[in-house]
């Protein structure tokens, strides 16, 4: 009687837990998934908290744009076999709060800045009626709080500015201490985000928001900045996800942050999800994002109103450039979701979408994202030598 090899496996997924770092010789580096929180986990931010502790955080709840959706966290401490278990740390429950990041200060404090918006109850549909949108982000806050890194409580969110704004990215920290955020602002008017655009808020040394609020020229679905220093230290980069989903587009700013190019695009594609930008200690500049895109051309104008919204959000890669983005001759796919091709089956792949990526030890990437469709949260930690191609194989 032929007979199936099932029975006869060894089962290591009886072995995998909620946050139980997992390596294996069929896989490259050492991954992770967090423990899931409601049916939606979605944005994460890595953030090192101090050389003994990771940070991660993301939102977790019903869906996004409903009440309920909070923000969570959970670190990886040294030596640790498991990443903790997740805690809620926002702190309303009647809004939306979506998009946070984390960045500790020069007094060494722990900053959350994440948005928090007006929701609509998940059978509502008059929407579609008026020609608006489910998600309500142009009445989203920018809220922050923050806390002793020592002490572990948080102090009450407050409003980070009196106007309307969303995040995406920590701030860059400029050589005076002082910190660049990019925010853009979401508008109720074009319905699908198409008038979005963004901007640079200053923030003083302790994290807390000066009068300075810097424009983008020319950003128009241009959103999700992620900023970093040139190779050479002489100005900024800030490169953004595309609301048109053509390519990724990079700005060139002055060293203080106060005046930036018109956006341009780069060789790399981009499906209107997030990307992060990250200079390695190698020198190289790092991008983790979607190698997918709708247009095959950067495109200059559209109907604004009209952004396009590609549900591919598959393969997730990394790109290194050695040229401040002007060539990235590695690229490497680090996740290319459960195999499903096809368009009876186009849809069951999985989106894995919106990574963060930060470096720890010289050439150790550390990346989180949003795995299987916003099911849970997944942390890899792969060589940089692993995407150069210097060295292939685990073993």
């Amino acid at each position: 009687m032929i007979f199936s090899p099932f029975s006869a496996a060894l089962d290591l997924g009886s072995k995998l837990k909620p946050g139980r770092l997992i390596r294996s010789p069929l896989l490259e580096g050492t991954w992770a998934l967090l423990e899931s929180i409601g049916y939606q986990n979605h944005a994460p931010i890595l953030c090192w908290l101090d050389n003994e502790r990771l940070g991660c955080v993301w939102m977790g709840g019903i869906q996004e744009g409903t009440h309920g959706m909070s923000i969570y966290m959970s670190e990886l401490r040294a030596g640790k076999r498991n990443w903790s278990r997740p805690r809620m740390i926002s702190q309303d429950k009647q809004r939306s709060e979506q998009n946070p990041l984390l960045f500790v200060s020069s007094d060494t404090r722990l900053h959350l800045i994440h948005t928090a918006q007006r929701v609509r109850d998940i059978n509502d549909e008059s929407w579609q009626e008026s020609g608006s949108a489910f998600s309500m982000q142009w009445t989203a806050c920018l809220r922050h709080q923050s806390r002793s890194l020592k002490s572990g409580k948080w102090s009450m969110a407050s409003d980070l500015v009196n106007q309307p704004g969303f995040c995406r990215h920590p701030p860059y920290m400029r050589t005076d201490g002082c910190w660049l955020l990019p925010i853009y602002r979401s508008l109720e008017a074009g319905g699908e985000f198409g008038h979005d655009h963004s901007q640079v808020l200053l923030l003083d040394e302790e994290g807390k928001p000066t009068k300075d609020l810097i424009d983008v020229p020319e950003s128009i679905g241009r959103v999700h900045g992620s900023i970093v220093a040139s190779a050479d230290g002489t100005h900024l980069l800030q490169f953004f996800r595309s609301r048109l989903a053509d390519r990724i587009y990079r700005s060139i700013g002055s060293i203080d942050g106060t005046d930036w190019s018109e956006p341009q695009p780069i060789n790399l594609p981009n499906n209107n999800s997030s990307i992060q930008a990250c200079r390695l200690r190698s020198g190289k500049l790092a991008i983790i994002f979607n190698r997918f895109c709708l247009e095959e051309e950067p495109q200059s104008s559209m109907a604004w109103g009209s952004a396009k919204w590609p549900r591919t959000r598959w393969p997730l890669s990394i790109a290194l450039s050695d040229d401040d983005g002007d060539t990235w001759p590695w690229i490497r796919d680090i996740d290319s979701g459960l195999g499903f091709c096809g368009s009876e089956n186009w849809m069951r792949n999985g989106q894995l979408a919106y990574p963060s990526l930060i470096e720890g030890l010289p050439g150790e990437l550390h990346i989180a994202y949003s795995w299987g469709g916003r099911i849970a949260i997944r942390y890899i930690c792969l060589e940089e030598s692993s995407i150069t191609g210097i060295r292939t194989w685990p073993w």
